[in-house]
């Protein structure tokens, strides 16, 4: 543990700018994330954030590969209310012990707005899921979501033999993981169905990629055209997540209606099921949200007989590269591989 003198408290005060969080009660540290440190008292750490404590595998997955090449760094899960979000950033910022961390659930479309500097295509994507802090002191945001998603789609479809560009994907959601992923996939020549329950936010992403793009590959819509736009996809995608809501109960497909009594659940179900019926067996359905169990849309897509893909394969891929971004100079100063953190973090994952 570091020690500190009477003689530079300004060093103490710049130190402990996140214990001042916790012991303010503005965040807090995460009892539900895997393996997550219960404290901080390592001479460096990088920090995680997000709107509830929930199962993060990201402190399990970094930690790994910091044990495994002997650093004393630590991430560590912090739950916090967005609304906070100013305040909590620039905490991370002053404390010299911060490196940058991964950003979740309820802040990736708040801190970009913050932070000091971000990457363009995340300023396009209106999101951040890392913050890297530079030498200089300078939070930098980026956007490896979309481009872990698009990596486990990769592999989904290669299993067929089959590739991304050309497909029909129905995304389901409008908003931070969303926008990553919409990008990723443009990028990687699909054609995108955004529908929304709020459609002007469908609309306004539909019409960012498009810009980016300089070509029509992403309309827009409300839920109400799920039925429709679902029977000829090739990919169904939920992005629809919130910690905070038993949104994991529902299927994507239905009808969501608060609060979850059983009645609003099953009826949820039986639409679902229906709107299966009317897709073909071809189309993968996929549920980024992270829950210990399959969520209701996963669940619920294997027994009508439907290929799927769970957020985890999005989480490993994703959590790959946001950790060599944050953690690339001192890695490469150690001639350690972006490959080597890639296989020790599979292991971990596969643990």
């Amino acid at each position: 543990m570091i020690k500190f003198s009477m003689e530079h408290p300004e060093e103490k005060q710049h130190m402990e700018q996140v214990h001042t969080l916790i012991e303010s009660g503005i965040v807090k540290i995460g009892e539900n994330a895997k393996e997550n440190p219960k404290m901080l008292d390592f001479p460096e750490f990088a920090l995680g954030i997000a709107n509830k404590d929930y199962q993060a595998r990201t402190p399990f997955l970094w930690n790994a590969v910091y044990e495994h090449f002997g650093f004393d760094t630590r991430n560590i899960r912090l739950a916090g209310d967005p609304e906070n979000s100013e305040v909590i950033f620039n905490s991370f910022k002053k404390d010299r012990k911060y490196l940058g961390g991964d950003v979740g659930v309820g802040f990736k479309d708040r801190a970009w707005k913050i932070i000091d500097e971000v990457d363009p295509l995340a300023r396009e994507m209106q999101a951040i899921n890392v913050v890297v802090k530079e030498e200089n002191g300078i939070l930098r945001g980026y956007n490896t979501d979309g481009l872990g998603y698009a990596q486990s789609v990769k592999e989904k479809l290669g299993e067929r033999g089959e590739q991304i560009g050309g497909k029909k994907v129905v995304i389901l959601g409008g908003g931070g993981t969303a926008n990553a992923i919409s990008f990723a996939l443009a990028k990687e020549g699909a054609n995108l169905m955004i529908l929304n329950r709020t459609a002007a936010k469908a609309e306004d992403l539909a019409e960012r990629v498009n810009t980016y793009f300089r070509k029509n590959i992403a309309r827009f819509g409300g839920r109400e055209l799920i039925q429709d736009e679902v029977r000829d996809a090739d990919l169904v995608i939920s992005v629809i997540d919130d910690p905070t809501s038993p949104l994991d109960q529902y299927s994507a497909l239905g009808t969501i209606e608060l609060p979850a009594t059983p009645e609003h659940i099953a009826d949820n179900l039986k639409e679902a099921k229906q709107i299966m019926e009317s897709m073909h067996r071809e189309t993968i359905i996929s549920d980024v949200m992270l829950r210990n169990q399959d969520t209701a849309t996963i669940r619920e897509a294997k027994l009508a007989g439907f290929s799927t893909l769970d957020g985890k394969p999005m989480v490993l891929n994703q959590a790959i590269e946001a950790f060599w971004l944050v953690n690339q100079k001192v890695l490469e100063a150690k001639n350690i591989t972006k490959e080597q953190v890639a296989e020790v973090m599979k292991q971990a994952a596969g643990s």
